[in-house]
């Protein structure tokens, strides 16, 4: 095998760690969202799934062969370039709302990081309502202010092995509450658990598929243009499907897992750690250590992005906001419940992120009938 073959695949896997690590977070990691998005609708969890797949799919081989076709100078640039289909004035006024939202989405998401670490360890160690929060503000705030990008890097490699953590907990707990399995999905259908588990969609499969898939696209559309912009597309493509392979095939034993011991699970705010603690309190422990640091990862870049937007990196004004964006984020934390901060804030923006897909696909739509007659269309809505 040559260099270069060896080359491709080590960017291949390198992608596909990368979107798996961006895409794990407090949600999926501690599988709350996996219970209000899929679990939550019983025999009907694998429409959601395959909703959420498909725009994950589409949405980031759009992303990534427009920026890699237009070679963007700064992902966020794809808002415009999405945008100009609805005519200059509009474009501009869209893409800046959809520029700055993502900025503000990437805040509320550092909020939901922090109630994901408040909940971890109370849970898990008993910890006083507040400490994982402040704790994690901490190094998060430290972390951006001064750079501490070498942490960053190391532990940005916790996303695949949070995953294996997932898949291992998932299939053993799906075994020994496989005898439970069909009688539990009636009771789910019937609305027995209703009162104790939330749900993101108002009870419609597909509206919570689309929000599923909706809420990402706001992270995924600025990294995965400069991803397709900087790297060959059949590399960072190829690397995409692998992560969506494992990140939704993860999500459904995570489900066949939730729902099997689901008279555990529904009113749990870390479910993940009841099933852990199903085959071992040492795996459990284990599995809680690997979720704080997933949420650190998730936190840090998250936090990063919202203030980048308003004060150059480095200056005086930048750190000042990093110490205020971090506070307000962890009094919000504090103060608003873990299983509300995801219901709310992912099923929002969830449902405003799948407004872009409709540009997206008109964009598309559009490009592809021009590059068919031999012109390219394809710089409305970008500055230069």
């Amino acid at each position: 095998m040559g260099w270069s073959v060896m080359n491709e695949i080590s960017s291949i896997l390198a992608i596909c760690g990368a979107c798996i690590s961006f895409y794990i977070g407090a949600g999926f990691a501690t599988m709350q969202e996996v219970v209000q998005y899929e679990a939550s609708y019983g025999s009907r969890f694998l429409i959601v799934i395959l909703v959420a797949a498909a725009i994950y799919l589409y949405t980031n081989i759009s992303f990534a062969t427009n920026g890699n076709r237009l070679k963007l100078n700064r992902g966020g640039d794809i808002y415009g370039v999405y945008c100009g289909v609805f005519g200059e004035k509009i474009g501009k006024c869209a893409a800046m709302f959809f520029d700055y939202f993502s900025a503000f989405f990437c805040f509320m998401s550092f909020v939901v990081m922090c109630g994901g670490a408040n909940s971890t360890l109370t849970q898990q160690w008993g910890a006083p309502f507040g400490v994982g929060a402040v704790t994690l503000t901490v190094l998060v705030v430290v972390t951006v202010v001064f750079g501490l990008q070498g942490i960053v890097n190391a532990l940005s490699k916790i996303g695949p092995i949070i995953i294996a953590m997932i898949l291992l907990v998932s299939v053993v707990t799906s075994v020994t509450g496989w005898g439970n399995f069909a009688g539990n999905l009636t009771k789910i259908d019937q609305g027995t658990y209703a009162d104790v588990m939330q749900q993101v969609g108002g009870g419609n499969p597909l509206a919570s598929g689309a929000s599923y898939g909706g809420f990402v696209i706001l992270w995924f559309a600025a990294f995965l243009s400069e991803l397709g912009a900087k790297n060959k597309l059949k590399d960072v493509n190829i690397g995409m499907l692998l992560s969506a392979i494992f990140i939704f095939f993860a999500a459904g034993v995570c489900c066949v897992a939730l729902i099997g011991h689901i008279d555990a699970t529904a009113a749990a705010d870390i479910p993940a750690l009841v099933l852990a603690e199903q085959i071992s309190p040492v795996v459990a422990v284990a599995f809680a250590i690997i979720i704080c640091a997933g949420i650190y990862t998730s936190a840090t870049p998250l936090l990063w992005t919202a203030v980048r937007k308003l004060a150059d990196e480095g200056t005086v004004k930048y750190k000042a906001i990093t110490v205020l964006a971090g506070a307000v984020g962890c009094g919000i934390a504090c103060f608003v419940p873990y299983k509300e901060l995801i219901n709310v804030l992912y099923g929002l923006n969830g449902y405003l992120g799948f407004v872009l897909v409709f540009a997206m696909v008109a964009y598309d739509l559009r490009t592809k009938m021009s590059l068919k007659h031999g012109v390219e269309n394809e710089t409305a809505g970008i500055d230069r």
